[in-house]
C-alpha cells in the first residue's frame, strides 16, 4: 500500500510581527538621523560662537574693551559647553595675552598695570578645568605682567620663560613644573604657592614672600634670592641651589 506523503501547507508570515519590526526600524533610523542632526547643529552654533568671539577679542582701540572682554568670557563659557575644544582656547588667550602685554627687547617692562582685558584672560585661563587640556600648556613667555592677580591660579606646568611678573599675586597658585627660567618675580607674593618642580633657573626672587611656600625638587640653579621671605612652612626638600644668592637651606 502506497504510503502518502503529506502536501507541503504555505508558509504563513506573522505580519503582525513584521510590520511591527520595520515600524521599530524606522523609529531607530529616524531617531538617528535627528540625534545627528542635532549633533550637526549643536557644532555649527559652537563654532559659531567660537568665531564670534576671536573677532571680539581682535577689536581694537580703547572704545572696544567691553567687546574684549565679552569674547574673553564667551570663550571661557565655550571651553565648558564644548570641553574639547579647551586646547585651542588655551592657545588663543595665551596669544591675546603674548600680544597685547609683549616684553619688548631692550626696553624695561613698564610697572603700569595691565590692561583689563589682559587681567580678564588671565583669570580665565588660571580658572580652567586643567583637566581638560590635552597637555596644552598656557604660555605667558616673553610677557609683561607687573601687579597682576593670579591668586589661586592653576598654571601647572605653564610656560612663564622670562616673564616680567614682579609685584604679583601669586599666593596659593600652582606653578607645579611650571617653566620660570629668567623670570622676573621681583617683590611677588607667593605665599602658600605650589612650586614642587618648577624650573626656577636664574629667577629673580627678591623681596618674594615664600612663606609656606613649597619647592620641593625645584630648580634654583643662579637664582637671587635676596631678601626672600620664609619660615619652617616653606618646603625645600630636593631643591637644587646651585650658585643661587642668599640661599639659606
Amino acid at each position: 500500500m502506497t504510503k502518502l506523503t503529506p502536501t507541503p501547507q504555505p508558509k504563513r508570515w506573522n505580519w503582525s510581527a513584521i510590520t511591527s519590526l520595520i515600524t521599530t526600524g524606522t523609529a531607530l533610523g529616524a531617531l538617528v538621523f535627528t540625534g545627528l542632526s542635532l549633533n550637526a547643529t549643536k557644532q555649527g552654533q559652537i563654532t559659531d560662537r567660537y568665531s564670534k568671539a576671536v573677532e571680539q577679542i581682535g577689536t581694537q582701540g580703547s572704545d572696544h574693551l567691553e567687546t574684549r572682554l565679552g569674547g574673553i568670557y564667551a570663550l571661557e563659557r565655550l571651553t565648558k559647553d564644548s570641553p574639547r575644544d579647551q586646547p585651542t582656547i588655551i592657545e588663543v588667550l595665551s596669544a591675546f595675552i603674548r600680544g597685547n602685554a609683549p616684553l619688548a627687547d631692550h626696553a624695561p617692562c613698564s610697572a603700569d598695570p595691565v590692561g583689563l582685558d589682559v587681567q580678564a584672560a588671565l583669570t580665565v585661563l588660571g580658572r580652567r578645568d586643567p583637566t581638560e587640556d590635552q597637555k596644552t600648556r598656557i604660555d605667558l613667555s616673553h610677557s609683561c605682567l607687573p601687579n597682576v592677580n593670579l591668586q589661586g591660579a592653576n598654571l601647572i606646568s605653564g610656560h612663564l620663560v622670562n616673564t616680567n611678573v614682579r609685584h604679583a599675586n601669586l599666593r596659593t597658585a600652582n606653578l607645579t613644573y611650571a617653566d620660570l627660567f629668567g623670570a622676573n618675580l621681583i617683590g611677588a607674593n607667593l605665599i602658600g604657592a605650589n612650586l614642587t618642580g618648577a624650573n626656577l633657573t636664574d629667577v629673580n626672587l627678591t623681596d618674594v614672600n615664600l612663606t609656606g611656600a613649597d619647592l620641593t625638587g625645584a630648580d634654583l640653579t643662579g637664582a637671587n634670592l635676596t631678601g626672600t621671605k620664609h619660615d619652617v612652612t616653606t618646603k625645600t626638600n630636593g631643591a637644587k641651589r646651585n650658585g643661587a644668592v642668599r640661599a639659606w637651606w
